[in-house]
C-alpha cells in the first residue's frame, strides 16, 4: 500500500518540478485543460497532503 502513496507524491514532484512554458501547453492538450488553470494546480501541489485510504 505504501507504493501507491510513494508513486503518486513522484508523479506530483515531476510534474511541479519539471514544469515549463513549453511543456505546460502540451499536458494542458493530453490532459483537456485550460492551461490558466492548470497552471494554478500545479502551483498548489506543494500544498497536497498525500494519505494512503
Amino acid at each position: 500500500m505504501q507504493e501507491k502513496k510513494n508513486g503518486v507524491k513522484r508523479l506530483l514532484n515531476a510534474i511541479e518540478q519539471n514544469i515549463d512554458e513549453k511543456n505546460i501547453e502540451i499536458l494542458a492538450k493530453l490532459l483537456n485543460y485550460h492551461i490558466p488553470q492548470l497552471k494554478v494546480d500545479i502551483e498548489a501541489i506543494s500544498l497536497v497532503t498525500i494519505e494512503n485510504r
